[in-house]
């Protein structure tokens, strides 16, 4: 009968644990014979059929009892133990009796009827619980059955030979068996983790107070060392777990050397030739260097990086960070104009010529300042800009001295042009020059904020003379002027590895006051 084949796992299981009978709990790789006694009472007919109170079921009573004991030859190891208690969980499940009384003796009280119905989310747990743990017991064989031996000479290992890749290899393959255990150890914890109830408790406990023994106070604890069984599990999970992650690691390591090694021998190659091709960069050549051991096996190299050159471009890396113009390689070119507004001062001297002298030519010194916010869709900077220098205007009076009673009595008029050159300096100072000029390494930024400068000029004049009161005196003259002033040489601000900054006035409008005496 069913009751006989789960007695039978029961008593099996007690039996092992026992340490007087059956030695007690087993090793994994360890196994014992034992001889198992089954004390069963049969009931002999006849029987009357009653009803649960509750509805749910029928049992039975009379008739005459008839004891029984048996003794089986049976193995204590983890496999049968396993497997008596997946057959313990198997009738129980599948023949679901039913439980007089209720769960309330196991805490789960209001639930009735049969065992799946008060115990079901339990024994589903352990039921996963116990797979696992045979899972992972059989994959355990497995590997311990496969284990290769060692390397007979580890001075000599070279991942370049088809034997010593074939270990790798192996190596490899037994980390992850390795690591697929591991895992279903944690579940196995997981698992009895999730069972509900004081089940998981007295699971855990040893009420009896030795494994095996069983008493009316024992009740359903199986006295299996389980909580010090799931502790130690858990304990060499996280243990074992680093060490494995490790070995695959150095497994993965060793069977794509010669890939790995091709690969770095590629980079290290791109890297001192993208540093051969950059401007100023003797200082950071061979940045990586191979170099071989003649102890070694043939064909390992070590690679090396300088740490001060490395060092040295990770402080290049972060200045060109802050560089405006560091993505100039997507950058053609860019032409933005502001307005720009200041101030000019001109003092020179003037004469003219022939007998209606209306043709004169004036000689001067000039400063100007000027200042503009110019704005891109990657560069923004205010700047300041003075332009300095000598020039010379030929000037042209189509109206010469004609006498009006403008701003007062017996004073003359003159109206006309003036256009002429100037040989000046310009200097530009920007709200940026900060950043740009910040690079100190080897790739120093070519910063220039001044220039020669060659201007052209053109514009209309009118000047007004005063009346003389003696013919000694000098005549005091006020004029204004109204002209544009064109620069044509651009200051070449600002340059770094191909990138190139620009400024030039376009031309400058102005409205001079001029005092002549």
């Amino acid at each position: 009968s069913e009751y006989q084949v789960l007695n039978t796992a029961y008593q099996t299981i007690q039996t092992a644990l026992n340490q007087n009978q059956g030695g007690g709990m087993p090793a994994l790789n360890s196994s014992k014979n034992m001889v198992v006694n089954i004390n069963q009472t049969f009931t002999r007919n006849p029987t009357t059929e009653y009803t649960y109170p509750d509805g749910n079921g029928n049992y039975y009573s009379g008739g005459s009892s008839i004891p029984i004991q048996l003794k089986i030859s049976s193995v204590n190891d983890a496999e049968n133990l396993l497997q008596q208690a997946a057959t313990i969980i198997n009738v129980l499940t599948t023949q679901n009796p039913h439980v007089n009384g209720g769960g309330g003796a196991w805490g789960f009280g209001g639930k009735t009827g049969n065992v799946m119905d008060i115990f079901g989310p339990s024994f589903n747990a352990i039921n996963e619980m116990i797979k696992n743990a045979q899972t992972a017991l059989e994959k355990t064989k497995q590997l311990n059955a496969n284990e290769n031996t060692q390397i007979t000479q580890p001075d000599n290992f070279n991942p370049y030979t088809s034997k010593d890749k074939g270990f790798a290899k192996e190596m490899l393959n037994r980390a992850n068996a390795q690591a697929e255990i591991l895992g279903l150890a944690q579940q196995v914890a997981d698992n009895f983790h999730s069972i509900q109830g004081p089940i998981q408790g007295d699971l855990e406990e040893c009420k009896a107070g030795l494994a095996g023994v069983i008493t009316n106070n024992t009740w359903g604890s199986g006295c299996a060392f389980v909580k010090e069984t799931l502790n130690s599990l858990e304990q060499h999970t996280a243990y074992y777990g680093n060490q494995v992650n490790q070995d695959k690691a150095l497994a993965q390591t060793i069977l794509n050397f010669k890939e790995a090694l091709s690969t770095l021998n590629k980079d290290s190659t791109a890297i001192n030739s993208g540093i051969s091709q950059l401007p100023n960069a003797k200082s950071l050549q061979n940045m990586t260097h191979s170099t071989q051991n003649p102890n070694s096996p043939e064909g390992l190299l070590t690679y090396s990086l300088d740490t001060n050159k490395y060092n040295q471009l990770q402080n290049i890396r972060q200045e060109l960070g802050k560089n405006p113009f560091r993505r100039f390689g997507v950058i053609d070119y860019q032409n933005n104009n502001g307005a720009m507004n200041g101030i000019g001062v001109q003092v020179g001297y003037k004469q003219f010529f022939g007998k209606k002298r209306n043709w004169g030519l004036r000689y001067y010194g000039f400063f100007d300042y000027n200042h503009a916010y110019i704005k891109s869709n990657f560069f923004n900077s205010a700047s300041d800009v003075w332009t300095y220098g000598v020039g010379m205007d030929t000037l042209y009076n189509f109206i010469n001295d004609k006498n009006t009673n403008f701003l007062g009595k017996n004073n003359k008029l003159s109206v006309g042009l003036f256009g002429g050159f100037a040989l000046a300096g310009t200097s530009w100072l920007n709200s940026q020059q900060v950043n740009l000029t910040m690079m100190n390494g080897i790739y120093n930024a070519n910063v220039s904020t001044s220039n020669f400068q060659f201007l052209f000029d053109l514009g209309l004049r009118m000047n007004l003379a005063r009346h003389k009161k003696k013919d000694s005196d000098h005549t005091a003259q006020h004029g204004i002027e109204l002209g544009f002033k064109i620069p044509t040489i651009n200051t070449n601000y600002y340059s770094f590895m191909g990138a190139k900054l620009e400024y030039r006035r376009m031309y400058s409008l102005f409205l001079n006051y001029v005092f002549a005496y």
